[in-house]
């Protein structure tokens, strides 16, 4: 019997053993497992931040072009509302105009056609008070061809000269939206 009993401590402590070095052997297979599952883990969290980061920087980019843009919207539409405002000013200069001032400038014009015979001169409404008849026969004194039309251009200043169906525009509105485009890049620069 003792040797039975020896025999089955024997097969006890060898199960044992048997079981310890499973045991072991598992706890191993574990701790690597755990290891290469910390170290993916570790690298996804890298890679995720690496992502993260990316995102943030090309949202910051995104947002750094959109504030330019916006920054460089708001000033052309400051510079825009500037150069309306130069040239509605210089409209009404225009229109403020004293009666020399608008002569001196209807007889420049007029000087460009004075080898044209029977030239007709249309008032803007807002200019009638700035010529008479009288002018307009000094003016035939030095040789300019003109006759002053008692029709006149509804709320407008400036004038419209007249020969044979071909008119020319010096109504101070049009003109300066003539020149306008003209003027824009000279009075930009200056005012900016």
């Amino acid at each position: 019997m003792s040797d039975l009993k020896l025999i089955t401590e024997r097969m006890i402590e060898k199960k044992k053993a048997e079981v310890q070095q499973t045991i072991r052997q598992a706890e191993t297979e574990a701790k690597e497992k755990v290891a290469v599952a910390e170290k993916e883990l570790a690298l996804e969290e890298v890679e995720e931040k690496k992502a993260i980061d990316r995102r943030l920087a090309s949202d910051f980019e995104k947002n750094k072009d959109s504030l330019e843009n916006y920054k460089r919207n708001q000033l052309l539409g400051e510079k825009q509302v500037a150069l309306k405002e130069v040239f509605k000013e210089a409209l009404f200069a225009m229109e403020q105009w004293s009666e020399t001032e608008f002569q001196s400038f209807l007889l420049a014009v007029l000087q460009q056609f004075k080898e044209i015979k029977n030239l007709e001169l249309v008032l803007g409404e807002k200019s009638v008070e700035k010529v008479s008849e009288s002018w307009i026969e000094k003016v035939a004194q030095e040789g300019i061809s003109v006759t002053l039309k008692t029709e006149t251009i509804n709320k407008k200043a400036g004038f419209i000269l007249k020969n044979k169906g071909i008119e020319y525009n010096y109504l101070f509105e049009d003109l300066i939206a003539e020149l306008k485009n003209q003027l824009v890049p000279s009075v930009s620069k200056k005012l900016f």
